[in-house]
């Protein structure tokens, strides 16, 4: 019995520890995040190519948001796939998400010196709760929105999260 006993005491605490120390990108998101990433490859592919940054799509998770899709810069440069990371809530994706949903394009500037990410809400027709947020990520001498430059890489994220929630409302990926 004891030796049994101990095994199992051992298997057990051996579970709750692996649970405990289950990582962030483990965490589900919503269900229907695969009708949201089909709906938005081929704008965040378009919005990549326009823009020559990186482009993410993001859904709320409690601690900040959760990239459901990640579209590298088309520079060749040495990169790594973002999706699943949880991306903190000072992140332009998180606080825009934060924000009333009416088509605004929230700046972030990263840690790091020049970098910086540009975000605007996609809302889910169906469902308003699962809305994404859809960024590019880039210098942020082109992204700060009290630079000109900004004006054309905001209108190319709204136009490509415009054209991501006409994909979602017509059930299919569309180049509409």
């Amino acid at each position: 019995m004891d030796r049994a006993s101990t095994m199992v005491r051992r298997a057990v605490a051996t579970l709750r520890l692996a649970v405990s120390h289950i990582d962030e990108r483990a965490a589900v998101p919503p269900h229907d995040c695969n009708c949201l990433r089909a709906a938005g490859m081929i704008w965040t592919d378009d919005l990549a190519i326009g823009s020559g940054m990186s482009v993410q799509l993001a859904v709320a998770h409690p601690r900040g948001a959760q990239v459901i899709h990640h579209v590298f810069r088309p520079d060749n440069s040495p990169q790594r796939l973002a999706t699943g990371d949880v991306l903190p809530p000072t992140s332009a994706a998180a606080t825009a998400l934060a924000l009333p949903h009416d088509g605004r394009c929230v700046f972030a500037a990263k840690p790091d010196a020049d970098a910086a990410e540009l975000a605007t809400v996609v809302p889910c027709p169906k469902a308003p709760e699962h809305a994404a947020a859809l960024s590019v990520t880039g210098p942020a001498d082109l992204l700060h929105p009290a630079l000109s430059a900004s004006v054309r890489y905001r209108h190319l994220l709204c136009h490509a999260a415009a054209s991501i929630r006409v994909s979602l409302t017509a059930g299919k990926p569309t180049r509409a």
